[in-house]
């Protein structure tokens, strides 16, 4: 009997995309939000503890982890890569790290902006997965990653998806994803109905939809665009 996992498709350049809908998000929302992620990424990769960017660790107790937030302030952008005063309307951007034995994680925060954005969101978050060992990054450890996302972050909506499959489906901005996941918060959209192939389940709120782990890219991107047009859904209102 061949108990071989197969690799998903997407496991050699996977990442998760999400935004979500506020203003002027706290650092201790942020603090709040974060540590809960971080804790269920841990679970989820065998990741024991994170770095900040900065070399802070990410540790202590919710005063301190939001005093680490408020050192991850945006700053003015300054020729030679240097950096100029505190931009208190764009909030807070943080890189978290985390190695684990089967996969490894680096998180981008994007948060606490006094505006929405426009064409593209200003708040949004972003991680990357890279295998650590040989079939580290499984289909279980695709689901169990959305699933700290939507529960941990609770955002608009999120997507899981490689490069090749992102780069045809051209929906970046604040167009909901069409990936090898895609969660989309019930206060977003309903999902009634999936493309031949799609699974759709409830999950943190919201409803996961899935497609196989051996779909092409091209796949993938038809059966989701499909499934989202069938039920009205394009962007993220804001």
């Amino acid at each position: 009997m061949n108990t071989e996992v197969t690799a998903p498709a997407w496991a050699g350049s996977a990442f998760l995309n999400s935004v979500w809908v506020a203003t002027g998000e706290s650092p201790e929302w942020i603090a709040d939000r974060t540590d809960a992620l971080l804790g269920q990424l841990g679970d989820a990769l065998g990741i024991t503890h994170w770095d900040t960017s900065r070399g802070q660790r990410w540790e202590g107790s919710p005063a301190q982890l939001a005093d680490i937030v408020r050192g991850n302030s945006v700053h003015e952008a300054l020729p030679e890569g240097e950096q100029g005063e505190v931009i208190p309307s764009a909030g807070y951007a943080m890189v978290m790290s985390g190695v684990g034995a089967a996969a490894a994680a680096k998180v981008w925060i994007d948060a606490g902006s006094s505006g929405l954005g426009r064409r593209v969101p200003s708040h949004r978050l972003h991680i990357d997965l890279r295998e650590t060992s040989s079939g580290g990054i499984t289909s279980a450890v695709g689901d169990a990653v959305c699933a700290a996302l939507a529960s941990a972050w609770r955002p608009a909506t999120l997507t899981l998806t490689d490069s090749a499959t992102n780069r045809l489906a051209r929906r970046g901005g604040w167009k909901i994803g069409a990936g090898y996941r895609t969660w989309i918060s019930s206060e977003v959209g309903t999902v009634s109905r999936v493309a031949d192939g799609l699974t759709a389940t409830e999950l943190a709120g919201g409803t996961l939809i899935s497609a196989p782990d051996d779909w092409s890219a091209e796949q993938v991107v038809a059966a989701m665009v499909e499934t989202l047009a069938a039920n009205g859904l394009d962007e993220v209102p804001h």
